[in-house]
């Protein structure tokens, strides 16, 4: 039985240690693997499967292929590519790279990471928090300054979005047919769910209609969340066979950068 599908995306850009605008953020070929035992370790205790989409820009070598699937039930390496149908540059190539990681989701949860999210837990409990959570409300998602509500944005007009960065949702709640029309039909996105700013990226379109999402505290006591605005080699290495308290005390001394990346 699978409880929870855990779903990470990754790529194989150019390693990049800091992150510089949106779009182009930190990669470094630690998130491959220590990235996935870093997941792996948060959720240990609950019946998971590990799905890991690869958008793979420069060739993967064989050891990390090796180690990846040692770590993976699902493991999803496509050559990195933007085309789709007639057209050569599919602005949404990369929506559809996580639709193709979700859509391999077999568990009653899923709990979404981008690659450069770095996730800790001081026991099982927060993740049963977040499960109860979801018996409540559709999507938990990535922490705003306002949580537990989403960012004060007023060309929204009050609606919601899920960060792709982390969410978490039902399977159930993910309609990917509707999904997958909403982000090839522009028109037709447009018509049926109209708001007063369009961004058509995944992470709007989860949020067809109104739904209610839980956003994440920004506190760091028993779970600490957040995305690398800088990293060092072996960094997430070392993390990850540390304590909570150890880790939780490494973070507070550091700083974060709006709305929450860690700056080392």
């Amino acid at each position: 039985m699978i409880d929870i599908s855990i779903c990470v995306n990754v790529d194989t850009r150019p390693e990049n240690d800091t992150n510089e605008k949106m779009f182009s953020g930190v990669v470094s070929r630690d998130f491959l693997t220590q990235g996935l035992i870093n997941k792996k370790k948060l959720f240990e205790g609950f019946r998971t499967e590990l799905i890991c989409f690869v958008d793979e820009h420069e060739t993967l070598d064989e050891k990390t292929v090796m180690e990846m699937k040692s770590i993976c039930d699902t493991l999803i390496i496509r050559k990195h590519n933007k085309s789709f149908e007639y057209q050569e540059d599919f602005s949404a190539f990369n929506d559809f790279n996580y639709i193709s990681c979700l859509t391999q989701a077999r568990g009653r949860f899923i709990f979404h990471f981008d690659g450069d999210v770095a996730a800790f837990t001081s026991s099982s409990e927060p993740i049963k928090e977040i499960l109860n959570k979801l018996e409540e409300v559709p999507f938990v998602s990535y922490p705003s300054y306002w949580s537990p509500n989403p960012v004060d944005d007023p060309t929204f007009q009050g609606h919601y979005w899920v960060s792709t960065r982390f969410f978490a949702c039902k399977r159930s709640s993910l309609d990917f047919t509707e999904i997958i029309k909403c982000q090839l039909d522009y028109d037709y996105w447009k018509e049926k769910y109209p708001r007063a700013r369009l961004c058509h990226w995944l992470e709007h379109i989860l949020l067809n209609y109104p739904q209610y999402v839980y956003y994440l505290p920004l506190q760091f006591d028993r779970f600490i969340l957040f995305v690398w605005e800088n990293y060092h080699q072996y960094t997430l290495q070392r993390l990850n066979n540390q304590t909570f308290e150890e880790v939780r005390q490494w973070v507070e001394s550091k700083s974060f950068h709006y709305p929450n990346n860690l700056t080392i």
